[in-house]
């Protein structure tokens, strides 16, 4: 079903040849963009066409990479699934709009017919030509608006099916997209604390050692003023004997 709603939107935005899009992306990531021009057996200029039509809607993107033979770049394409539903579901609801507003028209108003012409006019138009039809001169009926009216709730009806519908599946997609957030944000928690906790290994291994250094400093100190002594001894008693 996910397939078909996603078919129906890029078809309305880049024709359908690019419906067969759908099928290559969906659930694949960073797909080369000649191996889609393959598929589709058009130039590779042809399938970008296509491609910078969807993307400019937000509904593909792409990386790309140098070629070290050739020289030059190389797209490759993700189907964003989730953007996608999004557009349709927001066409639908307009559309749903646009069937509701002319839903109650026709609930409210009455309209006439000229079977003649085979043309309808509301009931302000009809009073102003005194309800005769002013291409053939023959007068209005009222016409019936209830195969009208019915027509218009199906569609609605369809359409709100295919809304609920996408909303489930787009209520899936978030979860998943969530879920993979969460992970990344976690995985990302881990790092930024392992860094944390090597930074803090590593300064508390330098304190230790400039602990020990600063002790060992201090220790050469003590013996060096403790020689300085004895060596002072040592002249004292030299300079009392010459006397």
């Amino acid at each position: 079903m996910q397939t078909n709603f996603l078919e129906e939107i890029v078809e309305d935005i880049a024709g359908s040849q690019a419906k067969e899009i759908v099928k290559l992306l969906e659930g694949k990531k960073d797909v080369n963009e000649f191996l889609i021009a393959k598929k589709l057996k058009l130039t590779i200029n042809q399938t970008r066409n296509i491609l910078y039509k969807l993307s400019e809607a937000g509904l593909v993107s792409s990386t790309r990479k140098k070629d070290k033979r050739k020289g030059w770049f190389i797209y490759f394409w993700t189907l964003d699934t989730l953007k996608s539903l999004e557009l349709l579901e927001k066409r639908l609801l307009d559309e749903t709009a646009q069937l509701k507003h002319l839903l109650q028209n026709r609930k409210l108003r009455r309209f006439y017919f000229c079977k003649t012409c085979n043309a309808e006019v509301g009931e302000e138009t009809a009073l102003l030509n005194q309800f005769t039809c002013q291409e053939c001169g023959q007068v209005y009926e009222l016409a019936d608006s209830s195969t009208f009216i019915k027509e218009i709730e199906g569609k609605i009806s369809k359409i709100e099916k295919q809304l609920s519908i996408i909303s489930g599946e787009k209520g899936t997609l978030q979860e998943t997209k969530s879920k993979k957030n969460k992970r990344k944000v976690a995985r990302h928690d881990r790092k930024v604390k392992k860094e944390k906790e090597a930074i803090k290994a590593k300064r508390k291994a330098a304190l230790k050692q400039n602990v020990k250094k600063a002790l060992k400093d201090n220790q050469k100190t003590k013996s060096g003023k403790k020689a300085a002594k004895q060596t002072a001894k040592k002249t004292k008693k030299k300079a009392t004997k010459k006397k």
